[in-house]
């Protein structure tokens, strides 16, 4: 190797030295909850839950005949879709 091509390998190692390539943050995938946790977090019944899956209020997952959601697509489609409304003069 060249003094010159040492020169070149050795300033473009200090350059990754100081400025090391940027990645992304790693995070653990969303787990999964339950209509239960879901009637939970929501504060209402799991038959409430039910009927707005039925009327595709709520996005879920269904494999077979166990039914999944993922919190954060509720969250979103909830604030994509419905508002919180408030009572005049009250």
């Amino acid at each position: 190797m060249s003094n010159q091509a040492k020169a070149t390998v050795t300033a473009t190692a200090i350059t990754i030295a100081k400025n090391p390539p940027v990645t992304a943050p790693v995070t653990a995938p969303e787990d999964f909850i339950s209509k239960k946790e879901v009637a939970r977090r929501l504060d209402k019944t799991v038959r409430t839950v039910e009927n707005w899956m039925e009327r595709g209020i709520l996005p879920y997952y269904k494999l077979g005949r166990t039914v999944s959601f993922r919190w954060s697509e509720i969250e979103a489609h909830l604030m994509a879709k419905y508002r919180v409304g408030s009572r005049r003069g009250a």
